[in-house]
C-alpha cells in the first residue's frame, strides 16, 4: 500500500478531530460509504458528504470529544486497517467513555470509499446512559 494512501486516511482523522467535514469530504471518493454500529445513536449507514456531516452532527449532539485517536494503520492488502480508541464524555450524563475500534477502509483507485468501524458499543451506551 502507497505511503500516500495511509496519509489520506491520517488526514481524514486528523480532520475529524477538527471536525472538519469539508476536508474529509476532499479525501474520499464523492459516494464514500460510512458504516457505524446501529446501536449507537449516530450509528447506521451513511453515504457521501450528506451523510457523514449528519454523522458528525449527531455524534455531537451526543458527545464532546473527537471522533477517534488512530494508533496503527495496517496494510492488508485491497484494505488498510487502523486500529484506536473511541472515547469521550456523553454531554447529557458527563460520564466519559474509552473502548479500542478496529477501522476497515476500502480504496477506490487511491481514494477512501468505504469505512466499516467497529467498537464495543456497551462502554458507548452506558455512558449516554442507554442500556447496551
Amino acid at each position: 500500500m502507497p505511503e500516500m494512501e495511509i496519509q489520506a486516511l491520517r488526514r481524514i482523522y486528523e480532520a475529524l478531530s477538527r471536525w472538519d467535514i469539508d476536508e474529509f469530504a476532499n479525501d474520499v471518493t464523492h459516494d464514500f460509504e460510512f458504516i457505524l454500529p446501529e446501536t449507537v445513536p449516530w450509528g447506521g449507514t451513511r453515504h457521501g458528504h450528506d451523510g457523514v456531516a449528519a454523522f458528525a452532527t449527531i455524534f455531537r449532539d451526543h458527545v464532546e470529544g473527537q471522533w477517534a485517536d488512530a494508533d496503527d494503520f495496517i496494510d492488508a492488502g485491497e484494505l488498510i486497517v487502523v486500529l484506536g480508541r473511541l472515547r469521550g464524555r456523553a454531554r447529557a450524563s458527563g460520564e466519559e467513555f474509552e473502548t479500542h475500534f478496529v477501522h476497515i477502509w476500502t480504496l477506490s483507485e487511491g481514494m477512501p470509499s468505504r469505512c466499516r468501524s467497529y467498537f464495543d458499543t456497551a462502554p458507548v451506551m452506558a455512558a449516554l446512559g442507554s442500556p447496551s
